[in-house]
């Protein structure tokens, strides 16, 4: 009850919905054999039958061309504010050159991506990127003169600013990460 909880909680009042959505899955999963009674042995042929439906995604989804399937790299113009990146068993390698960039959105489950800033512009004061990372992670690469405010929360896992010299001026452009990590980490570096 307390799994589903707290993914209707990220639900509706935090912007990290995949997390919501996989929280309510999971502690549905845990909740219905309690409130019904299942003749056949639910708990014992959900996981597999699970991972069958999730071995056909991968198999149904390799076969459809993508851009974001396997691990390549790829150069974002300056026409977006923002990125979306995602990452369910694979990785990505990603720089992005953005004028006016306003933030992003990472999700890694059983996966993980490194993503190049250096050539970001903040237009306004700050930025901010919501992570979400389940048995997965990403390497952030921004420029030496940002601030960043880690407010990731960490279960069982980590997320941490790696540069040697953090910048602390008060002008400074300010890139802010809010998110969750479970099982798995992300660093943030110059």
């Amino acid at each position: 009850m307390l799994v589903t909880t707290i993914g209707i909680f990220n639900l509706f009042f935090t912007q990290s919905r995949t997390f919501g959505f996989i929280a309510i899955i999971v502690g549905g999963f845990f909740l219905l054999p309690e409130i019904f009674i299942f003749p056949f042995g639910f708990e014992r042929s959900f996981w597999p039958v699970l991972l069958i439906l999730l071995g056909i995604f991968i198999i149904v989804r390799a076969r459809i061309p993508s851009k974001r399937s396997g691990s390549f790299k790829f150069e974002a113009n300056d026409i977006h504010e923002s990125f979306d990146e995602v990452n369910i068993f694979s990785g990505s390698e990603k720089k992005f050159s953005i004028e006016s960039f306003k933030g992003g959105k990472i999700t890694s489950i059983f996966g993980g991506s490194e993503i190049d800033l250096r050539n970001a512009r903040i237009t306004g004061d700050f930025a901010v990127i919501e992570v979400f990372y389940m048995f997965g992670g990403s390497t952030l690469t921004v420029p030496h003169d940002w601030v960043v405010i880690n407010n990731v929360t960490a279960i069982l896992g980590g997320f941490s600013d790696k540069r040697h010299n953090p910048p602390y001026e008060t002008g400074a452009k300010k890139l802010i990460i809010n998110g969750l990590v479970m099982f798995g980490g992300g660093e943030i570096k110059s």
